[in-house]
């Protein structure tokens, strides 16, 4: 997608950047008036009243309308200044065929093993104690949290929950790293291997999780690449609703048996898992590119080259 703008990626990443922060601070302040309509109470009470199960429609409601005030309003808001059409410039009409959404779904089920395998490979990277302990203190606060909202007893609080957990963040946060910054980043280093590791890292270290690092950085390597070759947010936002669905429903059905448990919530794999499963991916995304070159979507313009592809293969053209 040529955004057609004359304002140089140093200055418009300097836009988006300062675009999350605006969307962040707003999103602050909503969370804090949201909580005080819902809940009542200081911002002290704010802070301990979310980690209290009884608080968990409140506390989902806070998190789907901060979410969508940080990452929706910067995404559109950066599209609109460096295009006229930004609904076009976030992927939001590019066409796709039932093959690459069956290609997409086979690929995220194998990602689940890939990423299963990492968090394993993280436990065994050596680090500090002092480290240890602080990323170790990091995690029990954001399952602490997740484990309010995943308490779920009636099939209503697991549409709910599907909705809050696993819809609106994929729409979200699609839009804002794949649809705005990463097409940015790709275009500004010239290269999509760079450009995407960099949203990836971006991606994954906003959710403040050293365990889950590796895990969300290869997600969304495995998005970014999604979205580059078919031009379609539309498919990334599919990858990223059914890896948190799946996690959503689980957490569901072992809420429903009284088996929920932060133990169960740290799913890991042997790390040859990892490989298989990284093989089957490749393998993957080889279909899913040539499927793209069928509908027109994938191309390569001159800020890219055929030796930048991670997924050629000797029967690639250019389309």
């Amino acid at each position: 997608m040529n955004s057609g703008t004359r304002i140089p990626y140093f200055s418009q990443f300097f836009i988006l950047i300062g675009l999350l922060i605006g969307g962040f601070i707003l999103a602050g302040a909503a969370a804090i008036v949201l909580w005080s309509s819902m809940v009542g109470g200081s911002l002290m009470d704010m802070e301990k009243g979310m980690l209290n199960p009884a608080n968990a429609d409140a506390v989902k409601v806070v998190q789907l309308v901060s979410s969508m005030i940080m990452f929706i309003v910067p995404a559109f808001v950066f599209a609109r200044i460096v295009n006229k059409q930004p609904v076009k410039h976030l992927g939001l009409k590019t066409k796709f065929n039932i093959s690459q959404v069956g290609l997409v779904i086979a690929m995220v089920f194998a990602g689940f093993y890939l990423s299963g395998a990492l968090a394993e490979l993280t436990n065994h990277i050596p680090i500090s104690a002092k480290a240890k302990a602080m990323f170790e203190k990091m995690e029990k606060a954001y399952v602490d949290q997740v484990m309010v909202i995943a308490n779920m007893k009636t099939f209503g609080e697991y549409l709910f929950s599907l909705i809050v957990i696993g819809l609106a963040p994929a729409i979200f946060e699609e839009l804002i790293f794949r649809g705005a910054m990463q097409q940015l980043m790709v275009k500004w280093t010239r290269s999509a291997w760079v450009g995407i590791i960099i949203t990836s890292i971006i991606f994954s270290a906003i959710h403040f999780s050293y365990y889950g690092f590796l895990s969300r950085l290869f997600l969304g390597i495995m998005l970014g690449f999604m979205f580059y070759y078919s031009k379609s947010i539309w498919l990334s936002i599919l990858a990223h609703f059914l890896n948190n669905g799946f996690a959503v429903t689980m957490m569901y059905v072992l809420s429903k048996q009284g088996k929920l448990s932060k133990e169960v919530m740290d799913e890991r794999f042997p790390i040859w898992y990892g490989v298989a499963a990284l093989a089957v991916i490749i393998a993957l995304f080889i279909g899913y590119k040539k499927e793209s070159k069928k509908i027109g979507t994938y191309y390569i313009d001159n800020t890219e080259t055929d030796d930048d592809d991670p997924f050629k293969d000797q029967h690639s053209i250019v389309v």
